[in-house]
């Protein structure tokens, strides 16, 4: 048994993994083995990394970050699944988690645990029962005691499919919302200084973008705002960045971030209908566009990221000649 933990793994907003990972990457180069797992509600991507994790705890793109203690295969959806998991927690080595535990806070108790679970997939046995037995090999097994508060071991079982793992999570995590707003003004690389408007659905987004981002002008708004204004509070072509979520009148939305949008300026558009979004850029003859699409998943829900480009008025023009030669 290795006497470090060097594998870990993030939980990253989902469709947005690429951009997860570019951050990644910049935080901490020296990743290795890396593997990225798009996920339906969660995008996670595993790695090696060999020095401290406190660089790891910096991601603004990961809404938790886990060392890695055990991975196992096979497990079965029944009861001797559930007995296979806790096996294998029992003859597991733990001084590496509470060594890891202790680099980031001396203050941490390695002798009491708090322990979670997610199930993705159909089991004959809840997260309850999991959990409940789980805790007992803890506790029975490794001489642990369950305890409350952020001082102690936050263990985390994920079972997905035929895989359990279990983790030591990392720092205290970020508010998904919060996630996903740093990766969307990242994915179109906003510089600081910029004029933001934001019109999607949380607030704490934009706390995230002020704080990573200090955009020079960020105006919130909900989004079924856009169409229902005769005009947004703002001059033409004057914002240089809008995220915003396609309601009921997209094309009265168009309209709007066309007249507000400098020419070079980007917009982000959720949008749940995508082959209508496309059809009516497609017959309207807006300034805009598109320079890339995502899939994304927010809430149970599957949506794509439409990223369009407002042309310049010359531009335009070019743009129409050539769709219609």
């Amino acid at each position: 048994m290795a006497d470090k933990i060097y594998r870990y793994w993030i939980a990253v907003p989902s469709g947005l993994e690429a951009v997860a990972l570019d951050e990644l990457r910049e935080y901490a180069p020296e990743v290795q083995q890396v593997n990225v797992e798009p996920g339906g509600r969660v995008g996670q991507i595993f790695f090696t990394y060999k020095r401290s994790p406190g660089r790891l705890l910096q991601l603004r793109s990961a809404m938790q970050c886990s060392g890695l203690l055990v991975q196992m295969h096979g497990v079965t959806v029944g009861r001797p699944g559930l007995e296979y998991i806790c096996k294998r927690i029992a003859r597991c080595d733990l001084t590496p988690a509470k060594s890891l535990a202790q680099v980031q806070s001396s203050a941490i108790d390695t002798h009491a645990f708090a322990l979670s679970a997610t199930l993705r997939g159909r089991y004959r046995f809840n997260a309850a029962e999991l959990t409940a037995a789980v805790a007992a090999v803890l506790r029975d097994k490794h001489g642990l005691r369950p305890g409350k508060g952020p001082h102690l071991l936050r263990l985390h079982l994920q079972l997905t499919g035929r895989r359990a793992l279990l983790g030591l999570r990392l720092g205290e995590g970020i508010e998904p919302n919060a996630a996903v707003a740093y990766c969307l003004a990242r994915l179109v690389a906003m510089q600081p200084g910029a004029c933001v408007l934001w019109a999607r659905r949380d607030p704490c987004e934009l706390a995230a973008l002020q704080e990573a981002f200090v955009p020079r002008l960020l105006v919130g708004i909900p989004a079924h705002l856009i169409a229902a204004l005769d005009h947004l509070p703002f001059v033409g072509e004057h914002l240089d960045y809008a995220f915003s979520l396609a309601g009921e009148n997209p094309a009265a939305e168009l309209a709007e971030l066309a007249r507000v949008l400098r020419a070079g300026g980007i917009a982000v558009v959720q949008v749940a209908d995508f082959d209508h979004f496309i059809a009516l850029l497609e017959a309207e003859d807006y300034p805009l566009e598109v320079l890339a699409d995502l899939e994304m998943h927010e809430r149970g829900r599957a949506y794509r990221l439409v990223v369009l480009e407002r042309l310049a008025e010359k531009d335009a023009e070019l743009l129409q000649v050539d769709q219609w030669s």
